[in-house]
């Protein structure tokens, strides 16, 4: 990790499953990666590498998705997408259920913050929520099949290159009330996890955003990929990636 620095992040607040019993590790401090700094930090707790977690049918089970939609990933960067691959995609969304963290066993638990100052929380909560696939694109991430505005309840496969290619499927939950977006991983996911991103109030007219993360491994495909990979520095890069898209668009406007 580049540019590591303490952390003053107040970690995991709510309830959190496996969260008891924990550690606690600052993360790097990054700026966006153009413009001002938005006080981009996080912190890991929990129980770390993440591990493959639920009965061995069940790990089976996913790591059979996990399989066939690292196939899809594959056919959907050779043919570039098309009206094929995304008619393919929202018919397997339908066939996946949501893959939460498994109670009270071992999880891994990150708390992300960044900072958009000047920016009401409303108007950063509808940015993100109208907004879905710049928001993952500037994380090297493409929404298959393409979506405009999220609605509650919509599923979709988060894209990635790689190597190897990953169809990373997801559902949504929005809460208007609460300014909050709720990101919870379906079958065959490599992890088994939810992100809760709350737009808060930071007492002078702008926005923190807090994002919550609990994930565990879904598969033995997991345990491989860590050998293989840093899936978990990725991740990072990845939400890294989706707060400082955030505060250089809303921030310079």
């Amino acid at each position: 990790m580049k540019g590591t620095s303490a952390s003053t992040l107040e970690v995991f607040q709510g309830q959190v499953p496996g969260g008891s019993g924990g550690f606690l590790v600052p993360g790097p401090r990054c700026g966006p990666r153009t413009g001002g700094s938005n006080d981009f930090d996080f912190a890991v707790g929990g129980s770390f590498p993440p591990r493959p977690m639920g009965s061995v049918r069940e790990q089976m089970k996913q790591g059979a998705f996990t399989l066939a939609q690292s196939e899809a990933a594959t056919a959907s960067l050779a043919l570039r997408g098309g009206s094929v691959v995304e008619a393919y995609a929202r018919g397997h969304l339908r066939l996946l259920e949501p893959s939460p963290p498994i109670q009270g066993a071992s999880t891994s638990l990150t708390d992300y913050t960044s900072a958009l100052p000047g920016v009401p929380p409303e108007a950063a909560w509808a940015y993100f929520v109208r907004n879905p696939g710049p928001v993952f694109e500037s994380a090297g991430i493409r929404l298959q099949p393409p979506t405009g505005t999220l609605a509650d309840g919509a599923k979709v496969f988060l894209e990635e290159k790689g190597p190897p290619p990953v169809w990373a499927p997801v559902a949504f939950q929005l809460e208007a009330k609460t300014l909050t977006v709720h990101i919870t991983t379906l079958d065959g996911h490599p992890l088994r996890g939810t992100n809760r991103f709350v737009f808060e109030e930071d007492g002078a007219g702008g926005t923190r955003l807090r994002q919550y993360s609990a994930f565990q491994g879904s598969s033995p495909a997991t345990t491989v990929g860590l050998k293989l990979m840093d899936p978990i520095e990725r991740q990072h890069d990845i939400w890294r990636g989706v707060h400082a898209h955030l505060h250089d668009t809303l921030v310079s406007r």
